[in-house]
């Protein structure tokens, strides 16, 4: 476990090795979507996008349908916030939405703890970006 954990570091998936899902997460975002990754809790985001967006990405083990859950926001210093869910059996990525930091704010459930309510309402104000048309098998006919 140790020797892959340290491979996956040395390839650039895991920044840190303690938090395996959410700097894969971040990793994966940044390979799809071209995002340039910053250093790890330091700026109050993630990564830039290629058009200078701050990004903050959070991830979840479970579906984008449960709604009892809630991300903790450290800071309001990004544009978009993506929050990526991953299957709690296959560590596959089931979606990944982009929320604009205006709908964040919206949902915050408390200002003093920062903490986004991933609700129904949420998630309609937000844009699904996984799976797209590359990751979407076609029907057989």
């Amino acid at each position: 476990m140790a020797k892959l954990n340290n491979q996956l570091i040395d390839l650039g998936v895991l920044q840190s090795g303690d938090q395996i899902s959410s700097d894969y997460a971040k990793w994966f975002c940044s390979v799809k979507f071209g995002f340039e990754l910053g250093e790890k809790n330091k700026l109050g985001y993630d990564a830039f996008s290629k058009f200078g967006n701050r990004i903050q990405i959070k991830s979840r083990l479970g579906s984008d349908i449960d709604f009892e859950t809630t991300f903790e926001i450290q800071d309001d210093a990004f544009d978009y916030l993506l929050i990526v869910f991953l299957n709690k059996t296959t560590w596959m990525i089931d979606s990944i939405y982009k929320v604009p930091k205006s709908i964040v704010t919206k949902f915050l459930n408390n200002d003093k703890n920062k903490e986004f309510e991933w609700k129904r309402e949420s998630r309609s104000l937000s844009e699904q970006l996984y799976p797209d048309e590359e990751n979407v098998l076609s029907p057989i006919l």
